[in-house]
């Protein structure tokens, strides 16, 4: 008997250490879901994911304006064959999804209207729960030592992962879609708390 208690005490930490993170769950799913994600992409799901939009909206109309124009040239591309609607209408954000992506599709296709996405987009950048940015870098720091750990072989991941550092150096915390990610997926989407989305969105996206 004790012989067993003492292997059971030995197994859990071998067994506790072989249980992916939920770090490393968020990005193996990420993969599997966008396969031309890069380094940045990662970074920039974990990113919203903590900073949200990254920026307060004082000025609604501005954001509603931009987003007419998003919604028009999304238009034209879906009009003229040039890429259709994801086939995912909103996709959560890095590992705790405390933000949600909502393709701008779910506009054109009459399941939320404009107003509604706006108003739930302003909400969110003004009053999500967010964290500070230096607690942004301090998660970044964990999220590149899983993606240093666990996929090397995401392409020049290293290369990257120093020029992300670089810029976060700098003061850069938002960063763009790669090249990569914008050819392949056509990215268009507005970020929404997960309380907002969940409430309010997502009944009439999936009614």
């Amino acid at each position: 008997m004790r012989i067993c208690k003492l292997l059971f005490l030995l197994l859990v930490p071998l067994f506790a250490e072989c249980q992916p993170s939920a770090t490393e769950q968020a990005i193996r799913q990420q993969l599997q879901d966008y396969p031309q994600s890069q380094v940045q992409d990662i970074y920039k799901s974990f990113c919203q994911d903590n900073l949200g939009p990254g920026h307060l909206i004082p000025d609604a109309e501005y954001a509603r304006n931009y987003l007419k124009e998003e919604l028009a040239a999304f238009r034209e591309d879906m009009d003229s064959l040039r890429y259709g609607a994801p086939e995912r209408r909103y996709y959560p954000t890095g590992d705790l999804g405390n933000f949600v992506r909502v393709d701008l599709s779910v506009v054109l296709d009459g399941l939320v209207s404009e107003e509604e996405l706006l108003d739930a987009f302003v909400r969110s950048a003004n009053e999500g729960r967010t964290v500070s940015p230096e607690q942004w870098v301090a998660k970044w720091k964990d999220v590149a030592g899983t993606i240093r750990k666990r996929f090397p072989g995401i392409p020049d991941a290293e290369e990257s992962l120093r020029r992300i550092d670089s810029l976060i150096l700098e003061g850069h915390l938002i960063l763009h879609h790669s090249p990569e990610f914008e050819q392949a997926y056509h990215p268009h989407y507005r970020i929404v708390t997960k309380e907002i989305f969940e409430s309010e969105l997502k009944p009439l996206i999936d009614r």
